[in-house]
């Protein structure tokens, strides 16, 4: 019966949707077959959802959730719970598995309702006519929209199982406050996944998408109530449920837990952006793609539901947090850390300024500055030693140098005559380093940089200045303590990431972390750069970063002209980390120097580290 009439309706209704396009003449003149006409209107196949990516780390636990317009997470049928589905279909088409996407009595009912009030007053939408709604159109309330719904309706029953239209249901309709989906809803209003909820809780949910506005739970939480008993009772009529669940669920107590939407890390996730756009960037199938195009393939990708997995420690980042403000208690003096684990080859902790927000400003990684003395171990010594052979005991003059009126000083004034490698670095000597570049030649030393990926070294750093830190440019914290870990592999480099897997909602792997070590110079060269980084922490510069409970500790301080930037990249024997202070405008920091804050934040934070 409700076929028959369902028919009926739907041919009296075509007898108007050629007046409901474009006009009676064009669609004469412009005719179509009824089936290209209904396809043109809506594409069942190209059907594309808004899905949050999650953000996780270490742990496996959520970080932050990248959202589209609509926030949802997507969930298939297989995992929708019964009651859902039940309460849905209870409340909302009684007869969704038995039509063709029109329920005849209904459409018959409002057709004569709404004739009689002169407008379109009355619904009796089935559960896909609703989900063409949802997709496709407005929520006017016109006939032509009307028309156009039904056609929809018929075209998605014939491409679609209704297993399938419920589940899109189910994942379209909206909760309220920005949130789309069961799933989302569940974890907004109770902060927890949908296969936790109970009956009661299930109802109030489904109480919503109904008049969202009306019924939000946040605001007219009686409404809701109201409209969750009727659906229980609903569910019981149509025996979906027995007389013991229903005395249950109207009986139990309904608590919201509406999740905070707190961030704990926001400081990482502009760089988790970043990371993802390199690494969709070095897919085979986007090679020579624009910028402009490979951020939309991004987006798109973040759009779509995926899943990406970090190496972020968030113990130890809150710990190198803990470190920068503690050991910084100035108003203008910023600071940024960055600690890579030796053993996985990545990142574990990126503090980017004391107080960075969401796609905030990161000196982590945005902010370049000049390295000073910090640049030494990586320019310097070890291609000097890698060339020559030297070893920590090997003889370089530090007197004073004078190269076409570049004439470096030590520190304080200071003059040397013949000092080893070793005091030359653990004493930061300015002069023996500068000896060094130019003896194993500025061209053959910038060589070895290479590997490292540096990202603003134009031609004209090429100078013995640069031995110094003189580059135009600079690096960022991440760049410097990246390259600093070649000294905990051997003489070997592979880019340190968060990153360490992107996977699509089925769980298969879309990106991951590749590692290809790079040979940057010999095992032996590595060695003895060890021990005279070492001496740095011993006898040097660096004293202060000495602490008990690591084998190993060696590291390299850095000052700029006038004391702009503090420096210290160090490694244990588990972790290399790289601390830059300084203040965005830059300006002399002579004042705090003194307590070496540099050296101070990478002792606290390798302390804590070690006791992992």
């Amino acid at each position: 019966m409700n076929q028959k009439l369902g028919l009926v309706a739907v041919l009296f209704l075509l007898s108007i949707v050629l007046f409901s396009f474009i006009g009676l003449r064009n669609e004469y003149e412009n005719y179509i077959p009824f089936h290209k006409a209904v396809h043109s209107l809506a594409k069942v196949e190209e059907i594309d959802l808004d899905e949050n990516s999650r953000l996780l780390d270490r742990n496996g636990s959520l970080i932050y959730e990248f959202k589209g317009e609509e926030s949802r997470i997507y969930l298939p049928f297989e995992r929708i719970p019964v009651y859902v589905r039940q309460a849905f279909i209870a409340t909302e088409d009684q007869n969704f598995l038995e039509h063709h996407g029109i329920d005849g009595k209904a459409i018959a009912r409002a057709f004569i309702s709404n004739s009689s009030e002169g407008g379109i007053q009355q619904g009796g939408s089935t559960i896909t006519q609703q989900l063409s709604r949802n997709l496709f159109l407005t929520h006017e309330r016109t006939y032509d929209r009307k028309l156009k719904e039904l056609l929809i309706s018929y075209r998605i029953e014939q491409q679609l199982t209704k297993e399938e239209i419920l589940e899109l249901y189910i994942n379209t309709i909206y909760f309220q406050n920005g949130v789309y989906g069961i799933e989302k809803a569940s974890r907004y209003y109770f902060n927890k996944p949908v296969k936790e909820l109970s009956l009661g809780e299930i109802a109030l949910l489904a109480a919503i998408p109904n008049n969202p506005g009306f019924y939000n739970p946040l605001t007219k939480l009686e409404n809701t109530k109201k409209r969750q008993q009727w659906i229980i009772k609903k569910m019981k009529e149509q025996e979906f449920i027995d007389q013991t669940e229903y005395d249950k669920a109207v009986k139990q107590p309904i608590k919201l837990h509406v999740s905070e939407q707190a961030v704990p890390f926001p400081e990482v996730v502009g760089y988790v952006k970043e990371e993802l756009l390199n690494l969709v960037a070095a897919a085979p199938d986007n090679k020579g793609l624009k910028p402009e195009e490979l951020v939309k393939k991004r987006d798109e990708l973040l759009r779509s539901g995926v899943v990406v997995e970090t190496s972020l420690d968030p113990e130890l980042q809150k710990e190198t947090l803990e470190a920068v403000l503690n050991r910084l208690p100035y108003r203008d003096v910023e600071g940024s850390a960055v600690v890579v684990d030796h053993v996985s080859k990545q990142i574990v902790a990126m503090v980017g300024g004391k107080n960075v927000g969401i796609e905030e400003f990161n000196r982590a990684y945005q902010a370049r500055r000049q390295p000073g003395s910090a640049i030494k171990p990586l320019l310097a010594y070890a291609p000097y030693v890698d060339v020559y052979g030297a070893n920590p005991h090997s003889l370089i003059s530090a007197a004073r140098i004078c190269e076409d009126n570049y004439c470096p000083n030590n520190y304080g004034g200071a003059s040397y005559g013949i000092v080893s490698l070793e005091k030359a670095m653990a004493s930061s000597i300015n002069t023996a380093a500068v000896r060094a570049l130019k003896k194993t030649g500025v061209e053959r030393a910038f060589t070895y940089l290479d590997a490292f990926g540096f990202s603003s070294i134009p031609t004209d750093d090429h100078q013995l200045a640069s031995a110094l830190g003189g580059f135009s440019k600079g690096f960022s914290p991440l760049e410097l303590t990246s390259a600093y870990t070649v000294f905990s592999s051997g003489g070997s480099y592979a880019k340190p990431r968060l990153i360490t897997s992107v996977k699509d909602k089925t769980g298969k792997v879309i990106y991951a972390l590749d590692h290809k070590p790079v040979r940057v110079w010999s095992e032996k060269t590595n060695s003895v750069m060890r021990e005279m980084l070492e001496a740095v922490t011993i006898s040097g510069t660096a004293r202060d970063a000495r602490f008990s409970g690591s084998a190993y500790i060696g590291g390299k301080t850095g000052t700029t002209n006038n004391i702009k930037d503090l420096w210290f990249v160090g490694l244990t024997d588990r972790y290399t980390a790289g601390v830059w202070v300084g203040r965005d405008r830059p300006s002399s920091l002579g004042s705090i120097e003194g307590s070496s804050p540099e050296v101070m934040i990478w002792r606290d934070i390798m302390i804590k580290a070690s006791q992992k």
